[in-house]
């Protein structure tokens, strides 16, 4: 099957690099585009899954479960630099927050040390982000 590099793909490309930090349900994406006159013409319901759907297999996006959920949130995929470090998710606001690497590098050594257990570094860590939990302070 051809593939075409569609307006609507490049929207929703668009979409997830302006909002790389946090991932999103294809309905989420919709309305936030929807509600956004930089979009002039969202993807329909159908195309966007198509579309998305591509784009998992390309590797450009990535796709996790919602918690505890079957529910699908979708985000860009970052290059190679996300590779070599864990990454930290917030179950309640979505982001996705890159750990740094040497902390990374210290949970994996420890894993490593005390389980004999290779991590593997594409493991996303969920919790609550400072933002969050400031939030929930009020």
């Amino acid at each position: 099957m051809s593939k075409y590099n569609t307006s609507q793909n490049e929207q929703l490309l668009r979409f997830l690099s302006e909002n790389s930090n946090n991932a999103y349900t294809v309905s989420g994406m919709l309305e936030a585009m929807k509600s956004d006159p930089s979009y002039p013409k969202p993807p329909s319901e159908s195309t966007a899954y198509r579309l998305i759907k591509q784009l998992v297999e390309e590797g450009k996006v990535k796709r996790t479960v919602s918690g505890c959920s079957r529910e699908f949130r979708y985000q860009l995929a970052a290059g190679e630099e996300c590779k070599g470090h864990l990454h930290l998710k917030c179950s309640v606001c979505g982001e996705l927050l890159h750990m740094h690497h040497e902390s990374s590098d210290s949970i994996a050594e420890e894993i490593l040390k005390n389980e004999d257990f290779i991590l593997d570094k594409r493991i996303v860590l969920t919790g609550v982000c400072k933002k969050c939990r400031d939030n929930d302070k009020q």
